[in-house]
C-alpha cells in the first residue's frame, strides 16, 4: 500500500543516512582514510615529473641540527606523514621493487604503513618506540637501490624513497651504523675524491695520445670550450668504463666539437655518498666541484654517467651550481641528427639484434628513454631492437644504485642476475646500456653465465661505425 511504501522509503532513507554519517566518523580511524587524503596527496606531490623530482631534501649542516635525517616520525617531512595516510595498501610498489622481487626483506608498502602506524602510536602518547629499529630495520633500509620503481608505480603519488633515505642519514650521521664494506668508499671519496683508492693524478690517463685539452690548459690560452666533458670516476678509472670514455671522446672529435676535461681537478659527484646517507661527505664533494666549475665559467656539461648527470643537473642547484647538463646519449643523438657524425656506409652490413637496458637515474629520474634508442637506430640501419618485458619507466634496476655498488648482496638472488636473465631471454646477440654502473652489473652477470652475448655502451655502438 501507499502507506507501507512510504514507511519502507523512510526506513531505508534514514538507514542510508546513518550509515554514511557513521562511516564518516569511522573514516579517520580506518585505512579507508586514503579515500579523502589521496586527493590532496596527489595535488601536493612532487613525484609526477622528470628532473628535480628525484632530488633529495638538502640539510643545513652549518645550522643547529638537532637530528640528522630521521629517527622517528617527528623528524620526517609533513609530506612523508601525509603519504602514510594516503596509502591504499595496494602493494603495487612492493610488486616492482627489485630488492623484494629477489628475496630481500625490503617492502616499500610496509615502509609507508609503518610510518602511519608509528604516527598513530605517537598521537596516542606512546613514546616508548621509534620508527627506526622498532618498526623499520637496518636490513630493510640498506636493501634499497633507490631506483624509484616504487614511486613510479604508486597510484596516489607516494614517495616511499624519501623515508628510506632520511632514515639512512640518521643511521650514518647520527649513529655511525652502516655496512662495513662501504667504509673504504667513504674514506676514499673523502681523501681522494673517488670511491676507489686510485691516485687523483691518474684521472686523465685514459686520454693519453688523444690530444684532449684540460680546462686548465685552455684557460692558460684564454680559450673556453663549447662543452665540458665530465668523465666521472668509473669513466676515469674502471678499465671497462674507460672504453666508453674513449669511444665518446672519439665521437666528439669526429664531430669537431670543441671540448675539454677537468682531469685531476674533477672529483666524485657525491651521489653514492648522499644516497648512502653521508650528507656531510656529499656536500663537501658537491661544493668543491661547483667551485671548480664556476672558476672556469662552465655553462654546459656533458657526461656519460647518469648519476653525474642527475647530480650536477638536478641537485647541485641546491648549492648554487646551475649548469646545462646533457647526457651523452642525448648529445650524440643531437649531433647525429645535425649530420655532424661521419658514419661509414656498409652495403652488406649484417642485421644486429640488440636489447636495451634502461638506467634508473637516466629514465625514472630524468625521463630520458628515447635518446639512447634513437642513437643506436641512427648508427645501425640494420638494427633489430627487441625490448625486455620490463622496459622504459617500468624497467628493472641493475642493482648498483643507492650505493649498492659498494655493498654485498648476501640475501636472496642477485638483482643483476635477475636482469641479465631477462635480457638473455630476448634472444638478442648484444645488450646496450647508457651507464657505467649498469655496464659493470650487466657484464659481470652475463660473464658468469659463460654467455657470448656482449654488453656495449651506446657510445661504443656509434664509435664502431665512425669513418676511418
Amino acid at each position: 500500500s501507499h502507506g507501507t511504501t512510504g514507511t519502507v522509503h523512510d526506513l531505508f532513507w534514514w538507514s542510508h543516512a546513518l550509515l554514511v554519517l557513521g562511516f564518516l566518523n569511522y573514516l579517520p580511524y580506518s585505512k579507508h582514510l586514503h579515500v579523502v587524503v589521496s586527493l590532496p596527496n596527489v595535488f601536493l606531490s612532487n613525484t609526477s615529473g622528470p628532473g628535480v623530482i628525484g632530488a633529495m631534501r638538502p640539510m643545513d649542516l652549518e645550522g643547529d641540527v638537532a637530528v640528522f635525517g630521521a629517527k622517528d616520525v617527528t623528524d620526517l617531512s609533513w609530506k612523508s606523514l601525509l603519504d602514510g595516510f594516503a596509502c591504499t595498501e595496494c602493494g603495487r610498489c612492493t610488486s616492482v621493487c627489485p630488492a623484494n622481487i629477489t628475496g630481500k626483506l625490503l617492502s616499500p608498502r610496509k615502509i609507508v604503513i609503518n610510518v602511519r602506524e608509528r604516527l598513530e602510536a605517537e598521537a596516542k602518547g606512546d613514546h616508548s618506540k621509534t620508527l627506526l629499529d622498532d618498526f623499520i630495520t637496518e636490513e630493510e633500509l640498506w636493501s634499497c637501490t633507490t631506483c624509484r620503481a616504487c614511486v613510479q608505480e604508486c597510484p596516489v603519488s607516494i614517495d616511499q624513497l624519501s623515508v628510506i633515505l632520511e632514515l639512512r642519514r640518521n643511521l650514518v650521521l647520527g649513529e655511525s651504523r652502516f655496512p662495513e664494506e662501504v667504509m673504504p668508499a667513504f674514506e676514499s671519496m673523502e681523501q681522494r675524491g673517488s670511491p676507489w683508492a686510485f691516485d687523483p693524478g691518474d684521472r686523465g690517463k685514459w686520454a693519453a695520445g688523444l690530444d684532449i685539452p684540460t680546462m686548465a690548459e685552455m684557460a692558460e690560452r684564454n680559450e673556453r670550450p663549447e662543452v665540458l666533458y665530465w668523465v666521472g670516476c668509473m669513466g676515469s678509472f674502471d678499465d671497462r668504463a674507460k672504453k666508453t670514455t674513449v669511444a665518446f671522446a672519439k665521437i666528439l672529435k669526429a664531430a669537431h666539437v670543441n671540448f675539454a676535461i677537468l682531469g685531476q681537478e674533477e672529483k666524485c659527484n657525491g651521489d653514492a655518498a648522499r644516497r648512502m646517507g653521508n650528507e656531510y661527505l656529499y656536500q663537501m664533494l658537491a661544493k668543491e666541484n661547483i667551485a671548480t666549475l664556476d672558476r672556469y665559467g662552465v655553462k654546459t656539461v656533458v657526461t656519460a654517467c647518469p648519476h653525474c648527470f642527475h647530480q650536477i643537473g638536478n641537485e647541485y642547484p641546491q648549492f648554487g651550481g646551475n649548469y646545462e647538463v646533457v647526457h651523452h646519449s642525448t648529445y650524440i643523438e643531437s649531433l647525429m641528427a645535425a649530420g655532424r657524425v661521419p658514419l661509414r656506409e656498409d652495403l652488406h652490413e649484417p642485421v644486429r639484434t640488440f636489447t636495451y637496458h634502461d638506467s634508473c637515474y637516466l629514465g625514472r629520474y630524468n625521463d630520458v628513454y628515447d635518446a639512447p634508442r634513437e642513437t643506436m637506430k641512427r648508427a645501425l640501419p640494420m638494427l633489430n631492437l627487441v625490448e625486455m618485458p620490463r622496459s622504459k619507466d617500468r624497467g628493472l634496476c641493475c642493482g648498483a644504485g643507492g650505493g649498492r655498488m659498494f655493498m654485498e648482496e648476501k640475501v636472496g638472488k642477485r638483482i643483476n642476475a635477475e636482469r641479465a636473465e631477462e635480457a638473455l631471454a630476448t634472444g638478442a646477440d648484444a645488450i646496450a646500456v647508457a651507464c657505467p654502473f649498469c655496464m659493470t652489473m650487466m657484464a659481470d652477470s652475463i660473464k658468469s653465465r659463460d654467455s657470448h652475448v656482449e654488453v656495449y655502451d651506446v657510445a661504443e655502438v656509434v664509435a664502431g661505425r665512425l669513418e676511418g
